[in-house]
């Protein structure tokens, strides 16, 4: 009976405090606050937050795999930019101002719809549109973000406003 009452403290200690977690740490540099989500969930390389109405997913990007047929390792950064901003797109070689312009497209990017932040080292491109999906690119020196955010737009802006430097 002791061991019984034992183990369901230690499972009850270990559910309870992972309940209350509400900061994502994505590097020394970077984390997220969060409210508290109905349920975690880890598959692969993503990581999903479920809540009632809305879900919140963070993927680091891959450059050997986010296009099939194109490695863009040492571009990832240029090119993530260059899907929100023009000017940014025409220092790309021209087969790749075209797949970033497809990228645009695809995530409904117009000059109304983009939201651009800088938290000290850190920059931030986010774009939500009318299907209620939002896509986050966080730019870290060593690493792009990903998150995804399905849901009303002032889900998608608790997020990409509380994404902080640590």
């Amino acid at each position: 009976m002791e061991k019984i009452t034992k183990a369901f403290i230690l499972i009850a200690f270990i559910l309870n405090s992972s309940c209350y977690a509400d900061n994502l740490v994505l590097s020394e540099k970077i984390r997220i606050e969060y409210p508290t989500p109905i349920l975690i969930s880890h598959g692969g390389p993503s990581l999903l937050f479920k809540y009632k109405d809305w879900t919140l997913m963070h993927e680091t990007f891959n450059p050997k795999t986010f296009f099939q047929q194109i490695d863009l390792t040492d571009l990832e950064h240029e090119f993530v930019k260059s899907i929100f901003d023009k000017e940014e797109r025409k220092k790309l070689p021209e087969w790749l101002r075209v797949i970033a312009k497809d990228f645009e497209v695809g995530l409904s990017v117009k000059p109304e719809n983009i939201v651009h932040l800088k938290a000290g080292e850190i920059e931030i491109y986010g774009v939500h549109d009318k299907k209620k999906n939002g896509h986050i690119f966080i730019l870290d020196k060593l690493a792009v973000h990903q998150l995804y955010v399905t849901g009303a737009k002032n889900k998608f802006d608790l997020i990409i406003h509380n994404i902080k430097e640590r």
